[in-house]
């Protein structure tokens, strides 16, 4: 979709604000996942780092790309890289249940349409946890007005910036 090339290509020009996120965003946030089993993802230097202010969770978990498909895992050191260039865990113990992803992109819109890099990947882990709560993690100058939607693109029920979390579909 053409559409979406053009807004990747304007999104990724805008850096990424890596503030630091505000207390009442980690309260809440550590309120949501108080208990719950978490999956987060090891940030790229493109991509927020949220992990440091996860307290609250019963489990902590990750992606890992394995057999050409990602699977979710215990978050464990060490890490290795992958072929697509992220960290993931060198020892792989798969996890089957996650309450509540944590998922990066490069643009969401208030409606909580998500701009990935456009292979796919994370909505297909994600139709695959229907029944996760899924925050989108972002600044505020990666949420656009209007982000394309595909029949197979699956949106967030949040997104969390530095100082707020947006409540969708919660």
């Amino acid at each position: 979709m053409k559409e979406k090339i053009e807004l990747r290509k304007k999104l990724k020009s805008i850096s990424l604000v890596n503030l630091v996120h505000s207390s009442h965003v980690i309260e809440k946030l550590n309120s949501y996942i108080k208990n719950k089993i978490v999956c987060t993802y090891i940030p790229l230097n493109t991509e927020i780092n949220i992990n440091n202010h996860l307290l609250t969770q019963s489990l902590l978990t990750t992606t890992a790309f394995v057999d050409n498909q990602l699977k979710i895992c215990n978050l464990q050191e060490p890490l290795e890289i992958n072929k697509f260039g992220v960290y993931q865990p060198v020892d792989l113990n798969f996890v089957d249940k996650v309450d509540i992803f944590l998922v990066p992109g490069l643009g969401f819109d208030i409606k909580g349409n998500r701009l990935g890099k456009g292979s796919g990947i994370y909505d297909k882990i994600l139709s695959e946890f229907k029944y996760s709560t899924l925050f989108g993690v972002t600044d505020v100058n990666h949420i656009v007005d209007f982000i394309p939607y595909e029949k197979h693109d699956i949106s967030m029920d949040a997104l969390i910036t530095h100082d707020e979390i947006i409540e969708i579909n919660l």
